[in-house]
Parts: C-alpha cells; structure tokens; sequence
C-alpha cells in the first residue's frame, strides 16, 4: 500500500506536554530500502492489540537528519493491508543523510497530540538494524570494500577514497553506488556473509557477536547448523560435513538475496541493459 498524503516542515518534531504511551519495536515491523529511500511498516501488532476506534487518529513516520525532516501519514481507517510504503525520494528527498532516523506514531489529526510513538529508529539498511555488521570507511587503495573478522565482530570496510581517472570518489557516494547496485549486492556479499558465517561457526560458543551471528543464519534458514556440530575443531577442513556445511552458506546467501530482492533487482537492471 503506498502512501500519498505527506507533509514537509522544519520544527515538526517539536514535543508536547502529553504524557504518550511508547510502542515496542517488538510490536512493529519494518523494512528499509537499500538505498534508504522506502520506509515499509510490514506488521503493526501494536495497532492490532489496541484495536483504536477513533476517526480522528492517524498513522505518521517522521524521517529526519540534520538538515532535512518530513512527515507522511494516513488516517488508521484508511490502513487496508501491509506493507505501508513510504517513498522518502516520491516525497521530495533523494536521499536522508548518514545521520537520519524516523520515528513511528499515533497522533490525533485535529489536536497534533501524539497518543503514542516509538523510539527513534536508525534509518539504515536491514542488514545493519541489529548492528550485526559495523560500516567503516578506511583507505583500502583500489579495493572498493572487504570484510575483515575482529574478535568483537565483522566489519565491512569501505574505501573511503577511492582513487580514479576524473578524481577521487568518496566513502558516502561509494556506499550509495553499491547499496543500489544488484550486481555488487549478489557477488560481494554472499562472499562475505560465507566469511562471517563461517567465522561465526566456528566460535559460536565463544564469542557474543558469532551467537548473533547464528541466530540471524536461523532466522534466514531456520535449523540452518542444526546438523552439523562443530565440536573440538578450530578449523573448518577438519569439518566432517563439510559438504553439507558449505550447501548451508549456499542456502544461506539465496535466502539473503531474496530476503531483500536483489535477484528481482539484478533481472530488472540486466533487462533495462537490453532495451
């Protein structure tokens, strides 16, 4: 369902004197684009539980950095089905900055009362809401980005300049160029997720960052190790089902892949190449 109504003003975060009740984020579900331009609420179980009967209530999304904020909203009885697909591009922006966050609320359309809100939200990819994966930009000479495993987690490095025949190209536009290219999305990251989940594997019992590692692998394939132990080896070639283990990084990289569309992505970029 994508939304329409929308509303731009500096100031619009301003707070009231209202006591408002805070919505769990374990009550609410959304998805971020990876270019950061789509906002989609895709479960609202707060809303379900609370079960508002008022035609005055309405549904808003504030995004907002340091420079720019927008508000969308609809009114709850307008709510048909999910996803709620909020283009922050269709609204005006191209493109919120490194350091912007929205918030999700409940307000009444006559008073501007907020009845209840979430907390503010990083408006970053998906697969950077759990803080899984650190992002740092850092001199990688003609490398574009590598994986590196540090005993407090992955780290996706980022050439924060690169260096080419017309100038210098800059961490930020390099990481907005990749997050929007299906084709660096579906090579480099099933590589690195390989990487980490394997790294991940092999220290699960361990390290804090590999059991997070392996709770997001069961929420992509669920009971995705179940049958491969990884007792008193340090070293995956010492892995009797190593065959089977390697079938699981396979499955796991498709289920990424799909998980936030890159491979619909990469046949609609192949195709728009042939036209």
């Amino acid at each position: 369902m994508e939304i329409a109504s929308k509303y731009k003003s500096k100031g619009v975060r301003s707070s009231d004197p209202f006591p408002k009740e805070l919505i769990p984020l374990n009550k609410i579900s959304w998805e971020v684009s990876n270019d950061k331009k789509v906002i989609s609420l895709t479960s609202f179980k707060f809303l379900e539980e609370k079960k508002y009967d008022d035609e005055k209530l309405q549904l808003g999304i504030y995004a907002y950095d340091t420079a720019n904020d927008l508000l969308c909203y609809l009114y709850l009885n307008e709510i048909v089905d999910y996803p709620l697909k909020f283009d922050i591009k269709n609204y005006g922006f191209d493109q919120l900055g490194d350091s912007a966050k929205f918030e999700v609320f409940i307000f009444d359309s006559i008073t501007k009362q907020r009845i209840a809100e979430t907390s503010a939200i990083k408006l970053v990819p998906n697969y950077q809401q759990k803080n899984l994966l650190e992002v740092k930009g850092e001199d990688l000479g003609k490398r574009i980005a590598q994986i590196d495993i540090t005993s407090s987690g992955p780290i996706l490095k980022i050439n924060k300049k690169l260096k080419t025949k017309k100038g210098f190209i800059t961490r930020k536009n390099i990481e907005s160029i990749i997050q929007a290219n299906p084709i660096f999305m579906c090579s480099f990251f099933p590589l690195a997720l390989d990487k980490i989940f394997s790294y991940a594997f092999l220290n699960k019992g361990r390290k804090g960052w590999a059991k997070n590692w392996i709770e997001y692998a069961n929420e992509l394939v669920p009971g995705a190790f179940k049958d491969i132990s990884s007792s008193g080896i340090d070293t995956l070639d010492k892995l009797e089902e190593y065959d089977k283990f390697q079938d699981v990084l396979a499955r796991l990289s498709d289920a990424w892949i799909k998980k936030y569309n890159f491979d619909n992505q990469l046949i609609k970029s192949f195709n728009n190449q042939d036209k």
